[in-house]
């Protein structure tokens, strides 16, 4: 991306050439999809509806978050002499920058840990325990009364 706030920096698909194109917005149009925006605002059930200025003033003030984050988090690539933004420059940056600090849950959250495999041995030696779902489910008998009043057996 560039300083300029009505330019973007289109790089080629990895592989091609490795020029850069600059695009120009146009007036009054965003870079993002502007049915596409609609569409996930009329997603949420508390928004009854949206005017259509609305919508593309959302998806500029959308481009505007992407565009400073994207910035924020290559300057942190940068300084730790990268050229490859990754999720912990993104990371780091949710926990830095107040403006990006709702996002340190979302981003910042746990890292899942790849589960190892057990061997067959140990899988087989441990028995397995009803899952609490087997246990809600298991077959009970029941018996009806004379007054119609249902009971476990």
């Amino acid at each position: 991306m560039t300083e300029d706030d009505d330019t973007i920096d289109v790089e080629a698909v990895p592989g091609e050439q490795t020029t850069k194109e600059t695009r120009e917005r146009e007036p009054g149009k965003s870079v993002l999809p502007l049915a596409r925006v609609q569409k996930i605002i009329k997603a949420d059930k508390d928004v009854p509806m949206v005017a259509r200025d609305a919508a593309f003033l959302i998806s500029m003030a959308t481009e505007e978050f992407i565009k400073r984050l994207a910035q924020a988090s290559q300057k942190v690539s940068e300084r730790e002499k990268r050229s490859t933004v990754q999720q912990r420059d993104v990371a780091s940056v949710t926990r830095r920058a107040e403006e990006f600090f709702f996002l340190d849950e979302i981003i910042s959250g746990p890292q899942p840990a790849t589960a190892k495999r057990k061997p067959k041995a140990l899988q087989a030696e441990q028995p397995e325990e009803p899952t609490l779902l087997d246990r809600f489910m298991k077959k009970t008998e029941v018996a009806m009364d004379e007054d119609g009043l249902m009971y476990a057996t």
